[in-house]
């Protein structure tokens, strides 16, 4: 099997290529990135590829096929490779394979702009004092945590689940769903919130959720590569982030 091509911009900090590229580790799929720096994803030729000029792309040599937009990667990468429901449902449990899906779309429509906006109003916005703004997404990054707290818990309680065992969002295993939240949450619980405002323990099942999920093998290559790049890369965002202002 060729590699399958993951578009990635250095030095990896972006979240979104590993969400893709944990779920070709947990499938055993041979992958590589591709590094682009970032002032070329607005441009043709990539923007060929992604009309939107977002990371990531992905390009199955075996297939022919180019995808974007890391939940529609996601969603093919199962279609075709996940055939044994190592993070999946198959039709003979019809309902869970359809609420994974729908997780995987609160993590895309919810989720990760949240968060995402918290970020950059945060850290990247020109005019540093964005109170009204930072607040906003403070708050509703607080209220998905909820959301997700309160689904796991209910979760631990409906399968009768001890609290020393991980519990996850859909049926009784892991999925590409749970997984799908990793990359963000790390950004969630290491710098979205640097004069604090945010305390995990507020919220026990997400955050035994996060830490059950980053123990997972292919979790933790994704995670050792992804601070090996932000190491060893040379920082290419720099070139097209808008200067601060007090």
């Amino acid at each position: 099997m060729k590699p399958i091509k993951v578009y990635n911009g250095p030095p990896g900090r972006g979240p979104n290529p590993w969400k893709v590229i944990i779920i070709l580790i947990e499938l055993d799929i041979p992958w590589e990135n591709v590094w682009i720096p970032y002032k070329e994803i607005k441009q043709a030729p990539y923007t060929d590829l992604n009309p939107n000029g977002r990371l990531p792309v992905m390009i199955d040599p075996n297939t022919g096929i180019t995808l974007f937009e890391s939940g529609a990667i996601i969603q093919y990468l199962i279609s075709l490779y996940d055939k044994k429901h190592v993070i999946s449902y198959g039709d003979d449990k019809l309902e869970e394979k359809w609420l994974v899906n729908s997780w995987l779309m609160f993590q895309m429509s919810g989720h990760g702009p949240m968060l995402g906006q918290k970020m950059w109003f945060t850290h990247f916005h020109q005019k540093k004092n964005v109170t009204t703004a930072i607040d906003r997404y403070a708050n509703e990054t607080k209220r998905i945590v909820g959301v997700i707290d309160s689904q796991l818990s209910k979760q631990r309680q409906a399968r009768k689940i001890p609290d020393a065992e991980p519990v996850w969002l859909v049926g009784d295993k892991c999925t590409y769903a749970d997984l799908s939240f990793v990359p963000w949450d790390n950004l969630l619980l290491s710098s979205l919130f640097p004069d604090g405002g945010f305390d995990p323990e507020e919220f026990p099942e997400f955050y035994k959720w996060h830490k059950n999920a980053i123990d997972r093998p292919a979790v933790r290559e994704t995670l050792r590569q992804q601070e090996h790049a932000n190491t060893t890369m040379e920082d290419t965002t720099a070139a097209v982030l808008p200067e601060r202002e007090e």
